[in-house]
């Protein structure tokens, strides 16, 4: 008896390989062996840090289309992207993104929500009332900037950890100045009445936001191990057996939550932003008439403004970390000058307290586009799944997608293709967004494009320009050694990047 039952499941098994790579919808698509057959190889790539470049890589051999998984075809063309990611209501998100979500009520928020009609509630909600550029611009520049002169002190200090033989690892200050400033822009100085990462019960908080991003992702590749890292008891056991100080740096991350929980839940929350002056995301949202469509719940308040503490602080560090470290490279060093000639010709005719924008510093944000094309800060492609209506979305394949089937296109594929931006599409080139030949917006996919476009890039341009002109107009900038580190979890990360601060005179 137990000899027919392993005789059975071996046939099970033997028929569900061969079905997988010879009869499989997806079967006649290019790809990794094993794709054909799990997901772990793709774990197993992620966890090494190095996906966005195997996923590069696959497609400069395969082409167009590789199969990346058993039911998941990953595509390398703009066409294809803004089919994957912009206006067709039939390709939407799948439990992919349940990581972390309370299944049981129900919610959802921008990120999480799946189908067409959710995320437009969810924009108008999020998006309208708090991301317009002139909000963004109006309302928080200045904490921008006074964040900007906390960083520049930071990178001026004598800080024994970072200043190594008059080297300076800039990486972790950089990820300290936009958690800071975020979590201000966010909430305001009700939570953040100083740069949240000088107090002490917060030092773990960079680390920790790297680990929140490495594990959702991990979770959502392996569903069975996401399920556990989320329930009470094991959260609670680990949360325990905890010793390791780098482990229990997710405990920052927890202190953030509770205390803008408790302000976002308080029956006094509309009467204390009503008499705060300073803006914030927070405020604008709160300000909202009861009466208003846009007005969102304590708990929607409180998961929209979490879901932006995780998701734009390290995407905006290592933005800004591949932007400084590029410019003090000797291909870098001619747009130091150009763009502290930028600086200089703007203080001579026009008001220097407007922010920066591309029509006023077009050198400083082709320099700016540049690095997040060749380095993206999200390098991984986001999945979504075809549903009924959509089996023709993508066009040119030899057969129409079945239902079910997940596809996705990542940015740093795109940003680094030879037939979007050519054969030298690997190398660092600013002057090709000066050129005026063809507008290579239409191809800048760094922010993704469409209805689901990120809602926090004029912030996260707003923080990366005010940055950069303040360290380039102080220091002559050279890189020193490669970057470290450079792993794409959610995000991309990096730990050590090494530049010497040479200090100009400005007189």
């Amino acid at each position: 008896m137990i000899v027919l039952l392993l005789l059975t499941l071996a046939i099970g098994a033997l028929s569900r390989l061969l079905y997988l790579c010879y009869f499989h919808p997806l079967a006649q698509y290019p790809g990794p062996w094993l794709a054909r057959f799990t997901n772990l190889w793709r774990l197993s790539t992620f966890l090494s840090g190095s996906q966005h470049l195997t996923e590069l890589a696959l497609h400069r051999q395969y082409g167009r289309v590789v199969r990346v998984g058993p039911n998941w075809l990953s595509f390398a063309s703009l066409a294809d992207f803004e089919a994957i990611y912009g206006f067709n209501r039939c390709i939407e998100k799948d439990s992919f993104y349940d990581f972390g979500r309370q299944k049981r009520k129900a919610t959802y928020s921008l990120f999480t929500a799946k189908t067409d009609a959710q995320h437009r509630d969810r924009r108008k909600k999020v998006a309208t009332p708090a991301f317009t550029l002139a909000k963004v611009n109006g309302g928080y520049a200045e904490v921008v900037r006074k964040n900007v002169g906390v960083l520049i002190g930071r990178l001026g200090g004598d800080d024994v950890t970072t200043i190594e033989n008059e080297k300076v690892n800039v990486a972790r200050i950089l990820h300290r100045f936009t958690i800071d400033t975020s979590l201000e822009v966010i909430y305001g100085p009700k939570v953040c009445p100083q740069p949240l990462t000088d107090m002490p019960a917060m030092g773990g908080f960079p680390e920790a936001v790297k680990k929140a991003g490495k594990s959702a992702w991990m979770a959502s590749l392996i569903p069975l191990p996401g399920w556990l890292l989320t329930w009470r008891p094991i959260m609670a056991l680990t949360g325990r057996l905890d010793k390791n100080k780098s482990i229990t740096a997710a405990v920052d991350l927890g202190v953030v939550a509770t205390t803008s929980a408790k302000l976002i839940f308080s029956p006094q929350l509309q009467e204390i932003y009503s008499q705060q002056q300073q803006n914030s995301i927070l405020k604008n949202w709160v300000d909202l008439p009861s009466d208003d469509s846009r007005k969102m719940s304590p708990s929607e308040l409180w998961g929209e403004a979490f879901n932006l503490v995780l998701a734009g602080t390290g995407s905006s560090a290592a933005a800004l970390t591949t932007l400084l470290y590029r410019l003090g490279l000797a291909a870098g060093k001619p747009w130091q000058t150009k763009i502290r000639e930028e600086i200089a010709a703007q203080k001579k005719h026009s008001d220097s307290g407007l922010p920066p924008s591309p029509s006023t510093f077009p050198v400083l944000f082709a320099v700016i586009k540049e690095t997040l094309r060749v380095d993206a800060p999200f390098p991984n492609g986001f999945p979504r799944t075809i549903r009924a209506g959509a089996e023709s979305a993508l066009q040119g394949l030899p057969t129409l997608l079945p239902p079910g089937t997940m596809v996705s296109a990542s940015t740093f594929v795109l940003g680094r293709s030879r037939s979007i931006w050519g054969a030298d599409a690997d190398e660092w080139k600013p002057q090709r967004w000066l050129d005026g030949e063809e507008d290579p917006d239409k191809r800048f996919v760094a922010f993704s494009k469409g209805a689901r476009q990120c809602v926090g890039r004029d912030l996260a341009m707003l923080m990366i320009a005010l940055a950069a002109v303040a360290v380039v107009q102080k220091w002559e900038l050279s890189s020193v050694g490669d970057l470290h580190g450079d792993s794409s979890f959610l995000e991309m990360s990096y730990d050590a990047c090494w530049l010497r601060l040479e200090l100009l005179n400005n007189e």
